[in-house]
């Protein structure tokens, strides 16, 4: 979507009305659904006091719930602090009798088994309950009620749950650094849209990102520390992140390669395949296994990404005999040299799995062997429609990830930029590249990511992708959550992507005509009523 059309946008939609509808004042009251980004599940309004937050409010935790709160309280209480300027305590050792107008409760409360893991309920007086039957729902609703905290909000009831159970960024820094601040900065955008998993594409064509004590001669001149990765990790799991690490591989290993000649695929016309590296080579595996077995520990989230895409076109195994001499003294004289390639897969799952992990790898390749097939408890990341189809990954019992490249990919400076409009009006979860679609909620289809793909790392710099990606996010978090939209079209979805605005903490300068957290600070907060206590919390 171009600037002009932005801007173009804005300017002719900011202040008209969302939506209208017909019937009595209360049947209206009952309809209209406060504005979040995603839109709620079920919203029923009622006659009553409206919540409006004040610096006299505070945060109370259920006492017989409070280590499993305490942490979203704090984050919470922090993010109100970031957001309004209000220091507001988080009480966890009172009684829950003594609510007064203005405080927001939160409980673990498991009574309604409809709502899943991530649900919660929100119920909105002249204080707000949230409820959830985990520490991520009550999260997911605290992330409700900070979009809408800083303007008075209806009387009613809200009960609001997520379609997908993954809700996805990949970021490919392996081509190009980006820099912590601008990480955390989008785990706090995620956490403000309820996504939930953050994967790191950590190695590719022009750099090895992470400190490597086992292979320092591999790792670029920019690089993430261990120490960096393990503060980001904290930040993540505070926002109810899951970080998913990608160290690619057998192919797109220019980078490692590059110290290691020797083990650069040759054809057997003596060419080198760039990247790709040669699975017929004993010391391959050794490589690869002490990169897997150095950084696995690293991360202590359940998956571990191998990449495994785009290793070798299935036309032109035939250049590549040592592939075919390898897979048939290992899979059996019937083999082919495709097999090597699949054996790679699986024998970089077991590593996985001995780790405690779940393997996810890019699907394009895992298909058409002789001998060897993939196993099944890997993730598949479906991008391209190439090889197994979703349905038939599905029908097979395995797990799937939509990367849909027509309508999820955005690269700096090309034409793929992942369009915020065509997200938000025609993408839908289920619905695969080149419009191969599986059944609409089927189990094993965990969501759809957006993908930030640097092939060209110098046409953008990490504010311009910030900027670029700023409105897609958006509008995939409401695809994904799976709620009736607000509103049926994207011009209309504009205004209120403003009115919500970035997350709290979120430190990327991005253009005037969006809104930035210092302007949600322009809206009606109910004032102190000692002038000296507002100064102190502005303070």
């Amino acid at each position: 979507m171009s600037i002009t059309r932005i801007c173009t946008t804005l300017f002719s939609f900011i202040l008209l009305p969302l939506y209208t509808t017909t019937g009595s004042p209360k049947a209206r009251r009952e309809q209209v659904r406060p504005e979040t980004i995603p839109a709620l599940k079920e919203w029923i309004g009622k006659d009553g006091e409206d919540y409006t937050f004040r610096p006299t409010s505070r945060i109370l935790l259920d006492p017989t719930c409070k280590e499993q709160l305490s942490p979203t309280g704090s984050v919470f209480a922090a993010d109100i602090l970031m957001l309004t300027r209000y220091d507001i305590p988080v009480v966890s050792d009172g009684d829950l009798q003594e609510v007064r107008d203005g405080d927001i409760v939160l409980r673990i409360d498991a009574s309604d088994g409809t709502l899943g893991a991530e649900g919660y309920r929100m119920d909105v007086t002249g204080h707000v309950s949230i409820s959830a039957s985990t520490a991520h729902g009550v999260f997911y609703g605290t992330r409700t009620l900070l979009q809408l905290l800083t303007r008075p909000v209806s009387c009613g009831s809200a009960r609001d749950w997520p379609d997908h159970p993954e809700r996805s960024l990949m970021v490919d820094m392996g081509r190009k650094y980006f820099s912590i601040p601008w990480l955390e900065s989008q785990i706090r955008e995620l956490a403000y849209l309820k996504y939930n998993y953050f994967h790191l594409h950590l190695s590719d064509t022009y750099g090895f990102r992470l400190e490597s004590e086992r292979h320092p001669e591999i790792v670029s001149p920019q690089y993430y520390s261990k120490e960096e990765i393990r503060k980001l990790i904290d930040l993540a799991e505070a926002y109810h992140i899951t970080i998913v690490p990608e160290i690619d591989m057998p192919g797109h290993m220019d980078a490692i390669l590059v110290p290691h000649p020797e083990l650069q695929l040759k054809s057997s016309k003596g060419l080198i395949k760039i990247g790709d590296i040669d699975l017929a080579q004993d010391a391959a595996y050794r490589l690869m296994q002490d990169l897997l077995e150095e950084f696995l520990p690293l991360f202590p989230g359940p998956y571990w990404h191998i990449g495994a895409d785009e290793y070798i076109r299935l036309e032109d195994y035939a250049d590549f005999p040592s592939l075919l001499s390898y897979a048939r003294q290992h899979y059996g004289p019937q083999a082919d040299a495709r097999d090597t390639y699949l054996g790679f897969v699986n024998w970089a799952n077991e590593l996985v799995k001995a780790h405690g992990k779940v393997t996810r790898a890019w699907s394009d390749g895992l298909h058409s062997g002789g001998m060897v097939q993939v196993a099944t408890d890997i993730v598949y990341e479906h991008w391209l429609n190439d090889g197994l189809t979703p349905q038939e990954i599905v029908d097979r019992g395995i797990l799937i990830m939509n990367g849909n490249a027509d309508h999820l990919y955005y690269v700096p400076g090309r034409d793929w930029q992942a369009p915020a409009d065509v997200i938000y009006e025609l993408f839908e979860p289920h619905v695969f590249h080149d419009a191969v679609a599986v059944t609409q909620l089927h189990p094993k289809n965990l969501g759809a990511k957006l993908h930030v793909w640097c092939d060209y790392p110098d046409l953008e710099s990490e504010n311009q992708i910030a900027e670029g990606i700023l409105y897609s996010l958006r509008a995939l978090a409401q695809k994904n959550w799976g709620s009736e939209k607000l509103v049926p079209d994207y011009n209309s979805f504009v205004p209120i992507m403003v009115r919500i605005g970035q997350a709290p903490g979120y430190s990327i300068l991005l253009p005037s005509y969006y809104l930035t957290p210092g302007q949600r600070l322009n809206v009606s907060i109910v004032e102190a009523e000692n002038p000296s206590d507002e100064e102190d919390n502005e303070a």
